[in-house]
């Protein structure tokens, strides 16, 4: 996830590691400091280079100015420029406040405008916190809902959860806490590496969705305990060595241990090349798993145009399961000032709310749980009627309940017979996904294609 950027007082000396350093920049000054001053009789203020822009000898009581170097920070408005004012006796302007030279790049972007970008962010996740918790309060609540498929959304849920909350707080780090990330103590260090560690558990879960779904689809009858071990070490234990290795290599590389490491660096390719690879297999399970589902339907000779309705469903469904939307983040266009506020809103909106919309689509809109919810409300809804009539209710209470579990689990028809199996009870428990995979009016055959 991209970190937007807050502007940093500027400081003059050519190995100051208080923050980002734009190396390329960095590289092409060395040419400019090295060269004599301007031997023409006038005061000059020396050549020099801020962290991220170089400034050539400029004359005494001018100012000198340079294009926003927004191919180093891609928040900066590229059509503006920065500028720095050397006085009448040859020195850069200090900055009264942190007594340091300065660059005033305010024209490169508003702070209003960062703040804007933060706080769709953290509205979007506290939106999926509350959304995520109580979806997971109503999956733990009802035992009727307990299978393997609703055990891995719990972990993805619980991922979500974790990873909103710890990106809140460094949003709000961004804007009102600059001194700490200046001092860059541990303690923001080990918070940084916390957010890293559960957005990359985040990642994998969305992957464990991809491969059990696509596991449970290809071998209907797969083990499904082993599944959910292999998820979870997956989800939980496997991000320990990227996250592990970005840690050290921070702590090893002097020039991005800066800034509680909240600026762009290289390290975070440790990190986001296997998230990117992930979100690419999760891609190809996706088109597998569209392949097999519309096999299914042709061969309920289902008419085309319902054919192609059930595949833009499963596919709506899927993408934010899966996190493909985050594909569409991995590159930043060049645009203008306008566009790219438009850009870089609607990036935030997509990955802050991912966890809204999969706990609407998976919980607050899924079939299965409504059901279930009706059936509650209306056991304790004839529960108070027979309560306040003053009779009896226990055996209400105990056939409500009996024909509750038998319609959750539901019934599967074996040669006119009413007996079910231990698979089918499995399958019709684990049916949500999947359940769009075949026309409604082949209810015979559902069992057969259920994850």
């Amino acid at each position: 996830m991209e970190i937007p950027v807050k502007w940093p007082n500027e400081t003059e000396t050519f190995d100051n590691k208080s923050h980002g350093v734009n190396w390329k920049e960095k590289e092409r000054c060395l040419s400019v400091l090295d060269k004599p001053p301007p031997d023409d009789g006038r005061l000059y203020c020396p050549a020099m280079f801020d962290d991220w822009l170089c400034w050539d000898y400029t004359l005494a009581g001018t100012v000198a100015s340079a294009p926003c170097p927004a191919d180093f920070q891609p928040l900066l408005n590229k059509h503006e420029m920065a500028t720095k004012m050397c006085d009448e006796n040859g020195n850069w302007f200090i900055n009264p406040l942190s007594n340091r030279t300065w660059t005033n790049y305010l024209r490169c972007a508003h702070l209003t405008d960062t703040h804007t970008t933060l706080y769709i962010p953290i509205a979007g996740y506290a939106v999926s916190c509350i959304l995520l918790l109580i979806s997971l309060v109503i999956f733990n609540a009802f035992r009727q809902l307990k299978c393997a498929r609703v055990i891995i959304h719990q972990h993805l849920f619980v991922s979500f959860i974790l990873t909103g909350m710890l990106w809140i707080g460094i949003y709000v780090l961004l804007m009102e806490a600059s001194e700490i990330k200046d001092n860059s103590p541990t303690w923001c260090k080990v918070y940084h590496v916390a957010t890293q560690y559960v957005t990359f558990c985040n990642y994998m879960w969305m992957f464990c969705e991809g491969f059990f779904l696509h596991t449970i689809v290809v071998q209907a009858f797969s083990k499904q305990k082993k599944l959910l071990i292999a998820c979870t070490v997956i989800g939980w234990g496997l991000p320990v060595l990227p996250v592990s290795a970005y840690t050290i290599a921070r702590v090893l590389d002097p020039d991005t241990d800066v800034k509680c490491w909240f600026e762009p660096s290289w390290t975070m390719w440790i990190l986001s090349a296997p998230i990117v690879l992930s979100l690419l297999i999760n891609f190809v399970l996706l088109l597998n798993i569209l392949r097999i589902l519309l096999s299914k339907i042709r061969a309920f000779n289902t008419a085309e145009h319902n054919q192609n309705r059930r595949a833009v469903k499963a596919t709506l469904i899927l993408v934010p399961l899966l996190g493909l939307q985050n594909l569409l983040t991995l590159v930043t266009p060049d645009l203008d000032e306008s566009s790219m506020k438009i850009w870089n809103m609607a990036s935030s909106v997509l990955v802050s709310l991912q966890g809204a919309a999969v706990a609407l689509i998976f919980c607050f809109f899924n079939g299965e749980v409504l059901t279930v919810l009706k059936r509650r409300l209306g056991q304790w809804s004839h529960s108070y009627d027979q309560s306040f009539m003053g009779r009896p209710t226990t055996n209400s209470t105990t056939m409500a309940m009996t024909l509750e579990e038998t319609s959750t689990t539901g019934a599967v028809f074996k040669n006119g017979n009413n007996r079910m199996s231990k698979a089918s009870i499995r399958n019709a428990k684990d049916s949500t996904e999947l359940q769009l995979m075949v026309p409604n009016h082949k209810q015979d055959h559902i069992t057969a294609t259920k994850s």
